[in-house]
């Protein structure tokens, strides 16, 4: 069924136009005429697309026809013929269960399934990548702050709280907030640790600013 591609002429237009459907079942044969005589379909693996031929009083049916069954296509002209298409895979699959055409509908759906397998776990990884973009970021930044406190002054200067967060930081540099929240003793939770940090790196910026005023 893929790629069935018959460009519109007098000779469809005439057998198209011979019909003005009224009821569900005289819309789903329009439909399914049209398509067979003056329509289109990518293979979905490529991309969702499907189009009709139109022209006149077949345009304007052949749009009745999708609104019959709550279906609006977009509109564009190619070499001077009207073309009703549809790019959205839940729209298509609606057409193919009015056309009645099972075997063509199913692999769509397979294809679409696989389809959106592979987007979400495409998103699911980028995610993760962006997560430890950020996770690597926000390390190097906390080891950054934590070693000029040691050249500037020394950890000594910190609280025992703020200490024991910079030393585990130091020693495990990829860990993530969770990981370090836990080796403490008594344990803290991510937030507890981030706010810990965040002190270091006030307090960094603060010798930081320090030692350029001297």
């Amino acid at each position: 069924m893929w790629g069935d591609n018959l460009s519109f002429s007098s000779k469809v237009k005439s057998e198209i136009e011979k019909t003005e459907p009224k009821d569900k079942c005289e819309q789903r044969a329009y439909i399914r005429q049209a398509y067979f005589l003056a329509g289109t379909m990518a293979h979905p693996e490529k991309s969702y697309h499907m189009e009709f031929a139109t022209d006149t009083l077949y345009k304007q049916r052949l749009s009745d026809a999708f609104a019959f069954f709550g279906l609006a296509p977009k509109e564009h002209q190619r070499k001077g013929v009207d073309i009703l298409y549809f790019k959205e895979g839940e729209q298509i699959a609606t057409i193919l269960a009015v056309m009645d055409v099972p075997s063509s509908l199913f692999e769509f759906e397979n294809c679409r399934v696989d389809k959106d397998m592979n987007n979400a776990i495409n998103r699911v990884a980028n995610a993760q990548a962006a997560n430890a973009d950020k996770v690597i970021s926000a390390s190097a930044r906390h080891v950054r702050d934590i070693q000029d406190i040691q050249r500037i002054a020394c950890l000594s200067d910190l609280s025992l709280e703020l200490a024991q967060v910079a030393q585990l930081r130091l020693e495990n540099p990829f860990a993530t907030l969770e990981d370090i929240g836990g080796q403490l003793k008594p344990p803290i939770s991510k937030s507890g640790v981030n706010h810990r940090l965040r002190r270091i790196g006030e307090i960094a910026e603060r010798y930081r600013k320090r030692e350029g005023e001297q």
